[in-house]
This record gives structure tokens, sequence and C-alpha cells, in this order.
């Protein structure tokens, strides 16, 4: 006889390898003792049985499409360790199952009894033994299901009441879980993406550009996804877990995941602030609000640093693009006050001209704020990092060899063990020099060169934020945006003098006076 053995387990029983394992070998032996040829063996791997998961779409389910389909034969055998595997739904859907599958021509065989269950001996009898099992099934599944629910209800009220043990092992994309007991850990590179995304949506991105900008740069994603993906980023900018928060909620299996409770407080180690949360997700309505698509100007690249002496942020307010009697054309963009524009106490009403504002910091600390690591190649670095390490464990082997060619040589005093001396010799001057070569080629996508090259290279970029592509505008643009956030650590903006004050990262602080002349430079402590 044919047949088609049946794993399952839940995604809530533990050591799921070694129920494959016992599952299988017990079906292996069962059929072999019988001199039954097994001809496949399907798998539902973490799938409920409780709620008929398997049999709508896992592999059972497929497995009775395709007797349907007439790819298996009338008499082929399922073989399971014991009925529940198939289903532990109520009484009446299992006995209607197994009713269903065994008229068209299946038989149904447990290692655990040998029961075996087909057209033919389906009577009053063998339905009832089937009601039976099926109900201590249930049951049992009931109990679980009711003592899972009833544990994790119990952790979401210990969270209520203030204790903040991790309860489980899984977590954020940017965060991992770690030691014992086990506490919440910041992976830095994974959260500085994170805020990114945060600083990239706020200042005017939309997800699907952001995506394409971090598959650019060859940003490992998260998981185990071929890439960003806008969903992915969507998903980020809706999480409260940035903030710290989690919402606590329940999934039934293939069901929807409904919230329970508020959000607690405190729960992740938080790695952005509420104020850019709340500026990109304003930015993201804005872009719903007036139908602005993926191609975005980037307008302002201080989203985040422009403060006013009040302490309230800068708005940035689009007003278009006017020409001038000599047909010039100038952006009417300005930087206002959020705080006097929305008459909370501010009296700095000055409009200040976005264009010259940026023009003039630009000029001041560009050059300071771009560093060689902002043209830094990652994905071709990394390639590179890769193949030095290949060919230096290559040229320690090489090299290990011609050492004990050259002891046999001396030893034999024979030509043979000499030349292979002299090509492993050769052999090992040319690795040398391939990872030579690697190595000014790392350092060149690491994006280090001369002084002058670095000089024209901003100049080409900066060039870069008036292209007509709006790719290349983008591209310059971000990456300008990147390097002052890097540098800048705020931006105040005066009312009286109406000057620009830049407190930077090494402690300088740099004045523009966008309608003056000049640029002062000094330290923070010396700053007016």
């Amino acid at each position: 006889m044919d047949v088609v053995i049946y794993v399952r387990w839940s995604s809530i029983e533990q050591g799921k390898g070694s129920s494959l394992q016992r599952q299988e070998g017990d079906c292996r032996r069962f059929a072999a003792a019988r001199g039954w040829n097994v001809v496949d063996m399907i798998v539902d791997d973490g799938v409920s049985a409780f709620r008929g998961q398997n049999s709508l779409e896992g592999s059972l389910s497929r497995f009775v499409v395709d007797v349907e389909a007439g790819r298996h034969p009338p008499g082929i055998v399922l073989l399971v360790e014991k009925l529940d595997r198939l289903s532990r739904q109520n009484v009446r859907a299992v006995v209607s199952w197994v009713l269903r599958i065994t008229e068209l021509g299946v038989v149904i065989c447990t290692v655990e009894d040998g029961r075996q269950y087909d057209a033919h001996n389906m009577d009053m009898v063998a339905m009832i033994e089937v009601a039976v099992k099926a109900g201590l099934g249930n049951l049992e599944s009931e109990r679980k299901s009711d003592r899972v629910g009833a544990a994790w209800a119990a952790k979401r009220e210990r969270l209520q009441q203030g204790d903040r043990t991790v309860m489980t092992r899984r977590a954020p994309g940017w965060l991992a879980v770690e030691g014992s007991p086990p506490t919440f850990v910041v992976i830095k590179d994974r959260a500085e993406t994170v805020r990114r995304i945060f600083e990239w949506t706020a200042a005017g991105l939309g997800k699907h550009l952001i995506a394409r900008n971090l598959n650019l740069e060859g940003v490992a994603p998260f998981g185990r996804a071929d890439g960003w993906h806008a969903s992915y980023i969507q998903k980020i900018l809706s999480s409260l877990a940035v903030l710290g928060e989690f919402q606590p909620g329940t999934k039934p299996k293939g069901g929807t995941r409904t919230t329970v409770g508020e959000p607690i407080a405190g729960y992740y180690p938080p790695i952005v602030d509420a104020d850019l949360r709340a500026r990109a997700l304003a930015s993201m309505a804005d872009r719903s609000r007036i139908g602005m698509g993926r191609g975005r100007r980037l307008s302002n690249l201080f989203g985040g640093l422009a403060k006013c002496e009040c302490g309230a942020r800068m708005t940035f307010r689009a007003k278009g693009a006017r020409v001038r009697a000599n047909g010039d054309v100038v952006r009417e963009d300005y930087l206002v006050c959020d705080a006097y524009q929305r008459g909370r106490g501010c009296r700095n009403a000055n409009h200040y001209n976005y264009e010259i504002v940026e023009r003039c910091v630009l000029d001041a600390v560009l050059a300071q704020a771009v560093e060689d690591r902002h043209f830094e190649a990652p994905a071709e670095a990394r390639r590179i990092e890769i193949e030095i390490a290949d060919r230096t464990r290559s040229l320690a082997r090489i090299r290990e060899r011609a050492d004990n060619a050259m002891e046999l040589a001396i030893e034999s005093k024979r030509p043979e063990p000499r030349a292979l001396y002299l090509r492993l010799v050769a052999e090992a001057d040319a690795e040398e020099s391939a990872i030579d070569l690697s190595r000014n080629q790392l350092v060149v996508a690491r994006g280090a060169v001369s002084p002058a090259e670095h000089a024209r290279r901003i100049e080409v970029l900066r060039g870069g934020m008036t292209s007509d592509d709006e790719s290349e505008r983008l591209a310059a643009r971000m990456k300008i945006m990147g390097a002052l956030h890097d540098l800048v650590t705020s931006m105040m903006f005066s009312r009286r003098s109406r000057l620009v004050g830049l407190e930077l990262a090494n402690d300088a602080y740099v004045v523009v006076h966008p309608y003056g002349e000049g640029i002062t430079a000094g330290y923070v402590a010396d700053r007016p």
C-alpha cells in the first residue's frame, strides 16, 4: 500500500525539532513493519488544528485538493501519529471531515492504536470512536489555549501594575534580548536607521523613496526580506515601540490582531522622541491631504534642528515660486516659529527666507559636515572586506605549504620540492599584490580621497541639489541633510538680530548672517 505520512505541530508546542523526528520516526517504523511504501510526507509546521487552519490553508488542505484532482489513487493511506494531528476542532467538524475524505478513497491510519478508517468501515461504532477521540482532542486544545491565554493575561496585568520584566524574547527589529534575566538591548546601527526613517519622513520623503534609498545605500533589512519594502517602512512609522511603548493584544491563529487595554509606557528602550514621531506622522498626513506623490523636493534640510530662541521648533512654510521683474525665479519658502504661528506667546514674527538661510548655512559648515564616510559605498566596501579576508586566509595556507616544501627540499635535496617552493612563493607574491590592490579599493569604497578631490566632490554634490534630474537632486539633498544632522546639534533663530546660531557636535558655535555679511565662528563657551 502507498502511504503519505502527515506530521503537524502547533505554534505553542515546544521542541518542534523533536516533535518532527518523533512523529516521522513512529510513522516510518509503523509503515515498514507492515511492508507499506511511503511515497510522500507532508508537514504543517507551527499550524494549529484547534481552529482547523491546517485543513483550510495548510499542507493537509493541499493533500485533499490533490486527492480530489486524482493525483493520489483510491486506497492511498494517510498515516498520522494520532487522530488529533489531523484536527482538534469540535466533534461535528472532525466527523464530517473524516467522512468526506474517506469517501474520496483515502484510508486514515493512526499509529497510536493501529486503527484504520475508510469508506467501508465507517459504521456507527467507528463514527462514535472518531467522535470520542475528537472530543478529547478538542477539550485538550481548549485547556491548552486557556492556559496560554491566562498566562498572557497575567503578564499583561503585571505590566499594568508597573512590572517591566521582559515577557517574551520576541522584540522589534532594532532590539535584541540578552542576559538572564533577559533585558532589551538596543542594536545601535538599526536604531540609527529607524531614526533616519523618521527624519526623512518628517522632511517630506515618502515610504517608497525611503525604501529605495536604503536599498541603494546597501543598508541591510532587519528581517529575512530581500531588501527594504514600503510596507515595512510603514510598519516602523506606525509602531509605538519606537517610543518605548508596548501595545498588548491577542491574535488567534490565522486571525487579526486585536489590541487589549492601553499601551504600556517604558517597556522597550525608546529610540525616537515623541516630537520627531509626531512631525513624521504630521508630514505623512500632509502628503496624504495634498496628494503629493514620490516627487517631493525634500525642501527642508533642517527638520528637527531649527528652533526659535523661545524654544519652539521652526516650521517650514512653502509659498511656491515667484518670478521677479528681471525674469529671475525666486522661491518664497520660509521658516517661521511654530509658537508664534499658533499664538502661543512668542513674539518672533520673522519669516526667514529658507533659500537664503540654506545657502548661508551650507557656505558656513558644509565643508566640515561632509566627510569621507558620507561618500562610502557600504555594499561595495563589505564585498571588498570579505574578499580581503578570503585572500588573507588563502595567503596563510600558501605560505604554510611553501614552508613545508622548503623543509622537504632541504631534507631530500630533490628538485621537485624546490620547484614547488618557488611556485608557491610566486603564488604568495601574487596574492599579496591582490590584497594590496583590494585594500586600495577599500579605501576608495569607504570614501577616502585627497583634500583637493574631496573639495571637488563637495562642489559636485552641492551642484546636484539643483539638478533637473529628480533622483540626482533628492540623492544630493539627502546626503547633505544626513551630513548636517551629524554635525549640527541645534540651530537657533534670533528674533531681534535675525541671526542663526549653529551649535556643532565638536563644541564649536557658528553664527550666520542671512540678511547681512559674514560668518562668525567660535566655541560654545564664547557664543553670544
